[in-house]
């Protein structure tokens, strides 16, 4: 009797897990909206203003990688071990929606209104 709960007991946790297991995603559909809503979740994380964002962001991939333009001008180049490293943001589908998560800080966003779907594992 106490097997068959534990296995019901872990079945259902198990079950809950799986549900809000998060899948690599792409926008069903680019719009207006979701490119300013993407835009506005970018700024954020980076802390910035004015990001350009194309309008098809997270059409093709469900990948979106950032490198900000290191201080200083193109007449005087950076070495590359001064510049940052790339921010890399993942569009993801689980239960409960669309969201974006920033890599490095591990923050997700969830988009509102805005439908995705699951990305071809490769």
């Amino acid at each position: 009797m106490k097997l068959v709960l534990i296995a019901t007991t872990l079945g259902l946790l198990w079950g809950c897990q799986s549900t809000l297991k998060h899948q690599p995603a792409l926008l069903a559909e680019s719009s207006r909206d979701s490119s300013a809503q993407i835009k506005t979740i970018i700024e954020q994380a980076l802390n910035a203003d004015n990001v350009l964002i194309s309008q098809s962001v997270f059409s093709e991939s469900s990948l979106l990688i950032i490198q900000r333009q290191p201080a200083g001008s193109f007449d005087s180049p950076q070495l590359f071990s001064e510049t940052e490293l790339p921010n890399h943001f993942m569009l993801l589908k689980n239960t409960n929606g669309c969201l974006i998560r920033h890599k490095q800080s591990q923050t997700e966003w969830y988009l509102k209104n805005i439908d995705c779907i699951n990305a071809e594992k490769w």
